[in-house]
């Protein structure tokens, strides 16, 4: 089917014509015409199959007439950028409005009021709807976007709950739901009311294989052989270059990732690759260069890097557009990368099927794998893909053959009831009055997609479990058969937090004295189930062993009074707040890196972290005990932005973060004052400051200088506006953990320039 002869105004039908979508593939052209009839739908279709232009054509025809509202749910917030831009594509010539929301989730809605298009994460939606946003009365149409991700234990609940709400607030909704390929598509389209389109075409022919023996022994019987090597997977990369094509790896820890990508730049075909300083600069680890980043970008220059959560956002950033552009011709990847954003390569190997958790290796679900699988064959590029999977031995090559290449996907199931997220969901549903006793949030809990799967045995008890705990938390208030959600409990819902995590913030600030240091506030903050705890290694039990001794008996929460909180791992919270310590004394981060055995994006993740829990603590210290404020809220914005208490008035000022502000207070600026009366001649010959942001930051200090006229750009001006062209500002916003804060709505916007 061509695209003009779906049932689109003939001008979307040009404007899709012109942005090179004509022909439809086979399962967007059963799709798309269901969609168009305004029914709901759900398609389960292989990766790289076109499933985005399934939500976005009936969404352009609603956007196009007028129609209402659409709200995209991704599962990832490094997928949202993605979705935004697709629709922004069209945005001037409709005449509609995109807006991106990722985080800050005890923010409003400003700015979404005015989008007719709203790109946002499962946790942003469900934090919108518990904040009683207006402008959702006005949804039209959903996109769920990888919806089999409801399967995942830390994310799929807050999806399962907020599609749940949706669907109740505005019965006449439609909801487009796009998924992988699973085995149970028909249990998700039961739950939505949908229609089912389940197809396994993709645009690439794909064909999963096993490597044993020097020879990939594929599905569809033919057999390759590999050229021998010292190591069976740089044999397996090298002869995917030297054909043309691009490897993915996917090894199961992020020192398989280094190791294995610094093995493979060595034997990559001679000829660096060519990198921009100012992409150098963010591998290097920007104003604070790491031994992790000069490694990446010694790799990246020779074709190859690695790819893992111990990078920060821009670094992953820089090697997943140089792999998309073809200068980076392998990444060597954990396998979150096989669920993130759209990077098909020719060849994916998958080393490693298994992962280390505790009490050793666990098997990967088959689904995991043909996620990762199913990055191989790039449309356009490559006229096939091959997914190929390591055996170790004869035997191990039948039980891939048999378990995963065979093998279908596990069925999605719910995991709403799975460990403690419920009581989470629980207080968010009383809180936005979709339940007000035990029976209503029974019946919520029936038209979740756990409610439609399963027999809900036990359900009761579950429920009067936790709203027992939260009326003892004076969260919530039983009245008779009814639930009143107390002002703590809504506050609490708003924030975001997990209950728990609210109980010990509460016993904390109740506890604060006027000698709290800083260290004793961060762990208590660090003891909550919101900021998971990091593993306590070797180089770390001196140093942990002499906090635990001098705090032993001024803690501001005891671990030994907090329920099902095993001691065993207070070490692991407490090198959390020792990190986050570091991280506001300004210890450099190839220091911390260094003696705590971590990646630069482990730093960002935690403090993020740190950074909203601690920023709740300040909103719980409002209710219960205003005095503590005057200590927490100095601290926050250290902890945001990496900085001694004597650099909280620079880092105010926009594009001015902990490098920038260190360099201004050094040279004599050490206030705003002092800033606004600066000569800007000699302010600008400060290291990454330049006559651009000398400028920027008077005026925003509140100066009056005005300069000539300008004189040619400096080596640092230049620097900026090439980082500022490759990436621009709001494309390299730093990016959170699970909660955190975010660019939009933060005090300040988040800058390119903020290193």
């Amino acid at each position: 089917m061509r695209v003009d002869e779906l049932d689109i105004p003939d001008r979307l039908a040009d404007l899709l014509m012109s942005a090179g979508f004509r022909e439809l593939h086979p399962p967007q052209a059963r799709a798309i015409p269901v969609a168009l009839e305004g029914r709901n739908l759900v398609a389960a279709i292989p990766t790289a199959s076109g499933k985005s232009l399934i939500g976005i054509v009936p969404a352009l025809k609603m956007l196009s007439e007028k129609a209402g509202k659409v709200l995209y749910i991704v599962p990832l917030k490094a997928l949202a950028s993605e979705k935004r831009d697709d629709f922004e594509r069209f945005a001037d010539e409709l005449g509609f409005k995109v807006h991106m929301s990722t985080g800050d989730l005890d923010s409003d809605d400003r700015g979404m009021g005015d989008a007719d298009v709203v790109v946002a994460t499962s946790e942003k939606t469900d934090s919108l709807i518990r904040h009683g946003s207006s402008w959702i009365d006005d949804v039209r149409l959903v996109i769920a976007d990888e919806i089999h991700m409801i399967h995942d234990p830390g994310r799929g609940p807050t999806l399962e709950v907020a599609l749940t709400k949706l669907v109740r607030k505005i019965p006449d909704m439609q909801v487009i739901a796009l998924s992988a390929t699973i085995s149970n598509a028909m249990d998700l389209a039961n739950w939505l009311n949908a229609e089912l389109i389940k197809d396994t075409w993709r645009p690439v022919p794909l064909r999963e294989g096993v490597f044993f023996d020097w020879e990939i022994g594929f599905d569809d019987g033919s057999v390759i052989d590999v050229p021998e090597r010292k190591d069976a997977i740089d044999a397996l990369v090298l002869q995917t270059v030297k054909a043309g094509g691009q490897a993915l790896v996917f090894v199961n820890s992020r020192r398989s990732t280094e190791a294995v990508a610094s093995r493979i730049a060595e034997i990559m075909p001679k000829g660096e690759s060519e990198l921009t300083p100012a992409e150098r600069v963010i591998l290097e680890g920007e104003s604070e260069t790491t031994e992790m980043g000069k490694r990446l970008a010694e790799c990246s220059l020779k074709g190859a890097a690695f790819h893992n959560a111990g990078l920060t956002y821009r670094q992953r950033r820089v090697v997943e557009d140089g792999f998309k552009s073809g200068k980076i011709k392998c990444i060597v990847a954990t396998p979150t990368l096989a669920a993130g954003i759209n990077l098909p390569a020719r060849r994916v190997i998958v080393r490693d099927t298994t992962r280390f958790e505790m009490g050793g290796n666990v098997p990967i679900s088959v689904m995991e794998v043909k996620q990762m699988c199913g990055r191989a064959g790039r449309p356009g590029y490559d006229p096939y893909g091959e997914a190929v999977l390591v055996a170790r031995n004869a035997m191990d090559a039948d039980h891939l053959k048999t378990d995963y290449v065979e093998h279908e996907t596990e069925r999605v199931t719910s995991k709403l009831f799975s460990g403690n997220v419920v009581r989470t969901h629980i207080l968010g549903i009383l809180a936005t009055g979709d339940a007000d006793s035990e029976d209503t949030l029974i019946e919520f809990m029936r038209g979740t997609f756990f409610g439609a799967t399963s027999q809900m045995f036990g359900i009761e008890e579950v429920v009067e479990r936790n709203v027992d705990f939260l009326e003892k938390e004076e969260m919530v208030r039983r009245n008779g058969d009814l639930i009143e959600v107390l002002p703590f409990g809504k506050r609490v819902s708003d924030l975001y937090i997990d209950p728990v995590s609210a109980s010990i913030l509460k016993t904390a600030v109740l506890n604060m004295r006027d000698d709290t240091d800083d260290l004793q506030t961060l762990i208590a903050a660090s003891m909550t189930p919101d900021v998971m705890g990091m593993y306590p290694k070797k180089c770390d039990a001196d140093r942990l062993k002499d906090v635990e001794s001098e705090y032993e008996d001024d803690l501001l929460v005891d671990p030994g009074e907090l329920e099902d909180y095993a001691y065993d791992f207070f070490r692991s919270d407490l090198k959390v707040a020792l990190l986050v310590k570091d991280w506001i004394d300004e210890v450099p981060e190839e220091t911390m890196t260094a003696s705590m055995g971590i990646g630069p994006g482990d730093i960002r993740s935690k403090v993020d972290m740190m950074d909203w829990i601690v920023y709740a603590m300040g909103e719980i210290a409002y209710i219960f005990n205003p005095d503590a404020i005057r200590r927490i809220r100095p601290l926050t914005t250290r902890v945001r932005y990496g900085v001694k208490e004597e650099l909280i008035d620079l880092v105010s000022l926009r594009g001015i973060g902990r490098s920038r502000a260190r360099t201004l207070f050094d040279a004599g600026y050490a206030t705003k004052a002092d800033i606004s009366c600066a000569d800007i001649d000699a302010m600008s010959k400060l290291p990454k400051i330049g006559k651009a942001l000398a400028e920027k930051i008077v005026r925003q200090a509140g100066g009056s200088h005005r300069t000539e006229a300008r004189a040619e750009p400096s080596d640092d001006d230049r620097f900026l506006d090439e980082m500022a062209a490759a990436y621009g500002e709001e494309s390299v916003q730093t990016l959170n953990a699970d909660k955190g804060k975010v660019e939009e709505t933060g005090p300040k916007q988040a800058s390119l320039f903020d290193f």
